[in-house]
């Protein structure tokens, strides 16, 4: 019984172990760039800055995951939805090719959050 309990345990960390791989510099660049660019964050963040002293910089993976999550973030189609949120429009989408109408979108949604006429947007 034991024994085999025992031989399970090792096979189930020997699995995990092999699993479980390193990522590389590139990946972990390109990763922060995305959730920065996601978020919000201006590309030359206060935040960059603090993980730029902890690991090495890998500018062309952070500027391709940057480009990813700031589309995302900079979506006309949900900039309404972020101004209803109560988020704040500061620059963060100039130069995006649809920037007026995510400029005048999230305007709208943020008239009505703080106007209080919110009503639920899914």
């Amino acid at each position: 019984m034991f024994r085999r309990l025992f031989i399970f345990i090792t096979l189930s960390g020997f699995l995990t172990a092999c699993s479980i791989q390193k990522q590389t510099l590139e990946e972990y660049w390109y990763g922060q760039g995305e959730r920065l660019g996601r978020n919000g964050y201006q590309y030359n963040s206060e935040t960059l800055k603090i993980l730029k002293e902890k690991t090495p910089f890998k500018e062309i993976a952070y500027k391709e995951g940057y480009e990813t999550g700031w589309q995302e973030f900079c979506d006309p189609y949900r900039a309404f939805e972020k101004g209803v949120q109560g988020k704040l429009y500061v620059a963060q989408c100039d130069g995006h090719p649809k920037e007026i109408m995510i400029k005048a979108d999230w305007e709208r949604g943020w008239q009505a959050f703080v106007s209080g006429e919110i009503f639920s947007v899914k």
